[in-house]
C-alpha cells in the first residue's frame, strides 16, 4: 500500500492536494471549486470504483490515467464547465456503471470507447449544447438502461442502436429541437417505463412503435406542435400511469376501440378523441 497525492488547483489559483492511498475505492472532490486537476497518480489505483469531480470549475480534464483503473464504476464530471472531453482513458473500463457528464458546455462527444463498457447502465448527457451526438456505440452497451439527452440544441438524433438495449427503462429527449423522431428502434425496448419528449421541438410524432412496450409507465410529449396524435397504440400500454400532452392538441384512435376499457390516464381524456377509421 503506497500513499498518492492528487493534485488541483481551485478558483484563486491555489495549487492543493488530495492525499489517499494507491488501495483506495472511491474519491470524492466534488464542490470544492477546483479548475484543473491532475488524475496521472490514480494509475496506481487498481482498486478505484468511483471519482466524484461534479460541482467544481473544471473546463478540461484528461482521462488517460483511467485507462490503468479497470475496477472504475462510476465517474461523475456533472456541473462543470467542459468544454471537449476524450472519453478514450474509458477504453479499458469495462466494469463502468455510470457515467455523468450533464451540465457542462460540451458540444460535441465521440462515444467510441464506450464501446468496451459492456456494464454501463446509466449514461447522463442533459443541459449540454449538443446539436448532434451519434448513438452507434451505444448499440454494444445491453445493460444500459437510462439514457438522458435532455436539455440541449438537437436538431436530430437517430434511436436505431437502442434496438440493441433490452434493458432500456428510460428515455430523456426533452428541451430539444427536433422537428421529427422515429420511435421505431423502441420496439424491441421491452423493459422501456418512460419517454420524455417534453417540448422537444416535435412537429409529429407515430407512437406506434410504442405499443410494443408493455411497461411503458410515462410518456410525456406535451409543449410540441403536433397538429394531431393518434393514441390507438396507447391502448395496449396496459400500465400506463400517466400521459401529458396539451389539452389544444386533436387527439385521434381507432373506432374500433371506442368501447373497450383503456389505461386510466386515458380514460380521463376519451372525451377529448376522435374516433377514426384507420
Amino acid at each position: 500500500m503506497a500513499e498518492i497525492h492528487i493534485t488541483f488547483t481551485i478558483e484563486n489559483g491555489v495549487e492543493l492536494y488530495f492525499q489517499t492511498q494507491d488501495d483506495v475505492t472511491e474519491i470524492d472532490l466534488s464542490g470544492r471549486n477546483i479548475i484543473d486537476i491532475d488524475l496521472s497518480q490514480l494509475i496506481q489505483c487498481k482498486t478505484l470504483r468511483d471519482i466524484n469531480l461534479s460541482a467544481n470549475l473544471i473546463k478540461s480534464i484528461d482521462l488517460e490515467p483511467l485507462r490503468e483503473c479497470p475496477s472504475l464504476e462510476r465517474l461523475l464530471l456533472g456541473s462543470n464547465l467542459v468544454s471537449s472531453i476524450d472519453l478514450s482513458g474509458l477504453e479499458n473500463c469495462s466494469n463502468l456503471d455510470i457515467l455523468s457528464l450533464e451540465i457542462n458546455k460540451l458540444q460535441r462527444i465521440d462515444l467510441s470507447p464506450l464501446m468496451s463498457c459492456l456494464k454501463l447502465q446509466e449514461l447522463n448527457l442533459q443541459t449540454n449544447d449538443f446539436q448532434e451526438v451519434d448513438l452507434s456505440p451505444l448499440r454494444k452497451c445491453t445493460a444500459l438502461r437510462f439514457l438522458r439527452l435532455d436539455n440541449n440544441e438537437l436538431f436530430d438524433v437517430d434511436l436505431d442502436p437502442l434496438s440493441g438495449c433490452l434493458n432500456l427503462q428510460e428515455l430523456f429527449l426533452e428541451g430539444n429541437r427536433l422537428d421529427e423522431l422515429d420511435l421505431s428502434p423502441l420496439r424491441s425496448c421491452k423493459a422501456l417505463e418512460g419517454v420524455w419528449l417534453r417540448a422537444a421541438g416535435l412537429l409529429m410524432i407515430d407512437l406506434n412503435p410504442l405499443r410494443e412496450c408493455p411497461n411503458l409507465l410515462w410518456l410525456d410529449i406535451s409543449e410540441n406542435h403536433m397538429k394531431t396524435v393518434d393514441i390507438t397504440p396507447l391502448y395496449y400500454c396496459h400500465d400506463l400511469e400517466s400521459f401529458m400532452i396539451d389539452e389544444t392538441v386533436p387527439l385521434m384512435a381507432k373506432v374500433g376501440l371506442s368501447y373497450n376499457l383503456w389505461p386510466s390516464t386515458l380514460e380521463e381524456i376519451k372525451d377529448r378523441v376522435f374516433w377514426v377509421d384507420v
